[in-house]
């Protein structure tokens, strides 16, 4: 009876041992293409990143001769770094509406950021980010002295975008908030 039991409480140490190995043990999850072509999922509990977190990593560059355009949803999934040259004067980037706005950010509270370059460096070519339909389009600040959606030659913006509760009132399903950069150096 002796023996049975001594086999019995070895094994069930080797179990627990082997337990504590596999928690403590990092385990690789494979995770499946998500609709834009990158691993995604759902996470419903606080992230810790212990050491650099990376994001991003693509960017949209392009030269045109148009005075306006509206950017694609496409490319406000697939980049996050737009880089734009006009040869010919002043651009505006439309964003697009919220109908497609909402593809990229599906559920209240979802937010993105990209960062826009005015990639000229000749006088007097500006980028206008202007807001698509049913989006607001807001100031990091109210104490701004220069105005914030106009990009001189080689100046940068931040752009966040959420998507917020919808009001018949105001008609907007997006607020965006764009953050100018000025030169610091």
């Amino acid at each position: 009876m002796n023996k049975i039991l001594v086999t019995v409480s070895i094994l069930a140490i080797v179990a627990m041992i082997i337990t504590v190995l596999a928690v403590l043990r990092p385990v690789k999850v494979e995770l499946p293409e998500s609709q834009f072509g990158g691993t995604s999922y759902d996470i419903y509990h606080p992230l810790k990143v212990h050491g650099a977190f990376n994001w991003g990593g693509k960017v949209f560059a392009t030269t045109t001769a148009s005075t306006a355009e509206t950017l694609a949803g496409s490319d406000l999934a697939t980049y996050d770094y737009i880089d734009v040259m006009s040869t010919t004067g002043a651009l505006t980037y439309t964003l697009p509406a919220t109908s497609t706005m909402i593809s990229l950010l599906p559920d209240v509270g979802s937010t993105r950021k990209w960062l826009f370059h005015n990639a000229t460096s000749s006088s007097g070519i500006t980028l206008t980010l202007a807001a698509g339909a049913g989006m607001d389009l807001v100031a990091a600040s109210t104490t701004v002295a220069t105005i914030v959606d106009v990009l001189n030659p080689t100046e940068w913006a931040e752009l966040t975008c959420t998507q917020i509760y919808y009001r018949s009132a105001d008609n907007q399903n997006i607020m965006c908030i764009i953050t100018r950069l000025l030169d610091a150096d």
